[in-house]
């Protein structure tokens, strides 16, 4: 295997990452995630070189998530993945805009997608508060022009795309791990506000309802997440025993890589973590 000549600590940080591709729903894993495993982990050699040279390794690992595959939503300094539920919302309401011959997934079809991925209590609670779940827009007897796979997103309206960024931002600043269908109904009642109409359920009503439900902590359902060729090349180029900061090095040997400009951007280059290496080093 490609790990085997790493360090133990670079092999469990390794496993992390594919636990992390998973979590964010990455069809494969890369650099991206090990990189942001290891900025993000504060005993790493190379999040301690990092934070030695005044730089920021919280920052780095946003970053360097913010280029993972997966499925997030990415803004000035945040790096928001969608939750288990959250997810199959999406792919919900994108089935029902196909199925009523739309050209786009609107806030009304994130709406209905996200109701069945609530809670059973949370939907129950909504119920009570006035909404009607069978409340929706007529179909158009039209074929839909939506792919049924590829790109989550592409068929997104612009109202679509501003409501998921919104759930974004509200997920981040009330520091919940990942963006959830709660959070995603939330956002489409603010973004139109005929659904409260329609629905039967204001935005004011729902955010008391739902306050205290918005944290969606279903595990990913398992699957083989496999190495990107491109990862496995970059693994087995490294030196016997490599560790965090032979990594970063690596990285580093492209400057023009976007995840090396991560570590230039904030000054930190070969000679520093070259410096590094008989001060910091990994866990056992």
């Amino acid at each position: 295997m490609a790990t085997d000549r790493l360090s133990p600590y670079l092999r469990r940080a390794v496993d992390g990452a594919r636990e992390r591709a998973l979590a964010i729903h990455a069809d494969e894993l890369a650099r991206e995630h090990l990189m942001e495993r290891l900025f993000a982990d504060e005993d790493s050699a190379l999040s301690r070189a990092v934070l030695d040279a005044f730089a920021d390794p919280e920052g780095m690992a946003v970053e360097s998530l913010a280029l993972s595959p997966g499925i997030l939503v990415v803004g000035s300094g945040e790096a928001t993945p969608f939750s288990t539920r959250a997810v199959a919302a999406i792919r919900g309401a994108r089935a029902r805009a196909i199925e009523r011959g739309a050209r786009e997934v609107t806030p009304r079809d994130v709406l209905h997608g996200c109701v069945p991925e609530l809670t059973d209590d949370a939907r129950a609670a909504l119920a009570s508060a006035g909404l009607r779940e069978d409340a929706g827009d007529d179909a158009t007897g039209a074929d839909s022009t939506i792919r049924a796979e590829g790109h989550l997103f592409h068929a997104f309206s612009n109202d679509a795309r501003r409501m998921l960024v919104a759930a974004a931002r509200e997920s981040h600043r009330a520091e919940e791990p990942s963006i959830s269908p709660a959070r995603l109904l939330l956002s489409a009642l603010a973004a139109d506000r005929a659904l409260g109409e329609a629905t039967g359920l204001t935005g004011h009503r729902a955010r008391m309802v739902l306050d205290g439900r918005t944290i969606d902590d279903t595990p990913p359902p398992a699957r083989e997440v496999p190495d990107d060729p491109a990862f496995t090349a970059f693994l087995r180029a490294l030196p016997d025993g490599a560790g965090s900061l032979d990594v970063a090095l690596s990285v580093l040997a492209d400057p023009k890589d976007e995840l090396a400009q991560v570590l230039l951007r904030q000054k930190v280059g070969p000679e520093r973590l070259d410096a590094a290496r008989g001060v910091f080093q990994d866990p056992d």
